[in-house]
């Protein structure tokens, strides 16, 4: 069994999960929307919490890589995109987590989300679509999972009885990456966490009217860590020879200690395995 701390729709956005902080006062933005680079809008270090969280779950991605994980490379691990406290702000009900997922013969994934009490109010398991490739000796053949490596998302769904995040309140979620349905002692897990926080009415119509690269902005000012990600992951997705955003998507993993992934070429094209 391995862990790495830091490493509904499913997805998997062949694109290569801190508490952000909480703000009590909407941060207001010092320069007009769009009138300087988009990376001048991320912080250099995204701000840790200041009022007590859970212990923090996500300081490193070391560990074991798993028997699935076929990159020979140890760094190349099942990695949660959050900011170091793994705990990240939303002001969504329903979020979509991020991480990245290296090449991988992994069967599919287990997904649960705990609240404060470590109750699990929900939990979903989605099988992996695969694709045939030869080993690199060229003597047998090997199943792996489309999208990988690549960054993978799922979204908590607004149906099927879920409940929506409660305001102000903790949430833990862990991925188990299931190499073998049979047999979990070589399953590799990732962690992350919410906190909805409330946001300004006013921000809140900035936000509806605002063009997609605007959001950026308005997002990272009141730290609202995965609507950030998102929001930025789409922009690279739909336009990734922008300098622009490819600035702003590096820039972001930067502030939350995630450099070795703007090392991959990420981008490349998007598919939705499950709806």
């Amino acid at each position: 069994m391995a862990w790495f701390t830091r490493s509904s729709q499913f997805s998997l956005l062949a694109i290569a999960l801190t508490l952000g902080l909480a703000m009590n006062t909407p941060v207001q933005a010092q320069t007009r929307l769009g009138s300087s680079p988009l990376s001048n809008q991320i912080p250099n270090q995204w701000e840790p919490p200041t009022t007590p969280t859970p212990a923090p779950i996500n300081k490193d991605s070391g560990g074991r890589r798993g028997p699935c994980i076929a990159d020979p490379n140890f760094n190349k691990a099942p990695i949660a995109l959050v900011p170091p406290s793994g705990v990240g702000t939303t002001m969504a009900e329903y979020p979509t987590v991020f991480w990245y997922m290296p090449k991988t013969t992994a069967w599919g994934v287990e997904f649960r989300l705990s609240d404060a009490n470590q109750n699990v109010v929900y939990s979903t398991t989605y099988a992996f679509a695969h694709y045939t490739e030869k080993t690199a000796d060229g003597k047998y053949e090997d199943e792996f999972v489309v999208g990988a490596p690549g960054i993978m998302s799922l979204t908590l769904p607004a149906s099927g009885g879920v409940s929506p995040l409660e305001m102000g309140k903790d949430y833990r979620w862990q991925l188990r990456l299931i190499c073998d349905p049979q047999d979990i002692t070589g399953d590799v897990y990732i962690e992350g966490g919410f906190k909805r926080v409330a946001v300004d009415p006013n921000l809140k119509t900035r936000i509806q009217q605002a063009k997609p690269e605007d959001l950026v902005t308005l997002y990272a000012n009141q730290r609202l860590w995965y609507e950030t990600i998102d929001i930025l992951i789409d922009l690279r997705r739909d336009r990734p020879n922008d300098k622009n955003f490819t600035d702003a998507w590096n820039k972001l993993l930067r502030s939350v200690g995630l450099e070795i992934i703007t090392e991959e070429s990420l981008f490349e094209e998007a598919r939705t395995v499950n709806n």
